[in-house]
């Protein structure tokens, strides 16, 4: 009867020991949008075609079709910034529900993507 809270003890600590470097190891892991698109079989511009609609406060919208808007050099944005990694290959019937317009409602405070000069005097 006392073995049982010793094995679940040690078979704990056993995992957390081993689990630990793993997981750091994954975090650390960059996935850049080159990796994503050359996966996904789009180029940036193929992707905005797409129409890929996002719900946001005030309704539908394509976040791509923003992108970059506030990048001097043009540059778009990683995909991790709004989108979660997955496993490669994905699951079977996998679907990214966790999309995010976060990064967007970052500078866009009051949850609408207007122009700045929207709300705010240039």
């Amino acid at each position: 009867m006392k073995k049982r809270p010793l094995l679940f003890f040690l078979s704990l600590i056993l995992g957390l020991t081993f689990a630990g470097p793993v997981s750091a190891q994954n975090a650390q892991q960059q996935i850049t949008k080159e990796q994503c698109l050359a996966c996904h079989g789009l180029t940036f511009s193929e992707l905005v075609n797409k129409n890929i609609q996002v719900e946001s406060d005030t309704g539908p919208v394509n976040p791509h079709v923003f992108l970059p808007h506030n990048d001097p050099n043009g540059e778009v944005t990683e995909c991790t910034n709004c989108h979660q990694v997955h496993t490669t290959p994905p699951p079977k019937g996998y679907k990214d529900d966790q999309a995010s317009l976060e990064t967007c409602y970052s500078c866009h405070h009051n949850y609408e993507l207007k122009k700045c000069s929207s709300c705010h005097d240039k």
